[in-house]
């Protein structure tokens, strides 16, 4: 983790000097592991007393600090508001035309967003195979898995309120959004 945490430190993303977009794919892969760790310690911290499952921190552990399956990492770039924000968050946009199949997310469902400076990430696990995570226009780059297609929403979405230094990250954060792949899927 000490060698990860050295390679993170060399992508100069958290002052906005080098845009999220034009990162590596191994750049990519390097910053999704260092935010799915730091996601998971700052979840540990937070008083919610709501972390990840602790199979996903071991698969860490015993994968060399592999991103867990069917977790997604997402950046953004934003004007810098803060130092240091966190918001952790388990609440699911649905984007499909019947209701929601759950009142409430599934067990193991999270989302961990965190702002450095410029940079925001997003570490979020949806844990229901039959539907996946929906991105936002203009908002979320997927950083992890590198090689995914993601399927994007648009949506006019109300001015934010600069006043609020934890405006930009709560939209980043709630706006990743969810839906059925039934929807997707033609008979």
């Amino acid at each position: 983790m000490n060698e990860l945490e050295k390679q993170t430190k060399e992508l100069p993303l958290i002052e906005g000097t080098v845009n999220l977009l034009s990162i590596s794919d191994d750049e990519r892969t390097t910053l999704a592991k260092w935010a799915t760790k730091t996601g998971y310690v700052l979840s540990h911290a937070a008083p919610l007393k709501k972390t990840p499952p602790p199979l996903q921190m071991r698969y860490m552990s015993d994968h060399a600090g592999a991103v867990p399956p069917r977790v997604g990492v997402f950046g953004q770039q934003s004007i810098w508001t803060a130092d240091f924000n966190q918001i952790q968050r388990n609440q699911w946009r649905h984007m499909a035309e019947a209701p929601p199949k759950y009142p409430a997310p599934p067990d193991g469902t999270y989302k961990i967003a965190f702002q450095f400076r410029c940079l925001m990430l997003l570490v979020a696990h949806w844990s229901d195979p039959k539907s996946m995570p929906m991105i936002s226009a203009g908002i979320h780059i997927p950083l992890w898995p590198v090689d995914k297609l993601h399927i994007t929403y648009y949506e006019q979405l109300p001015p934010l309120d600069m006043e609020d230094t934890m405006a930009p990250l709560d939209r980043f954060c709630t706006t990743l959004a969810v839906c059925d792949l039934d929807a997707f899927i033609q008979p």
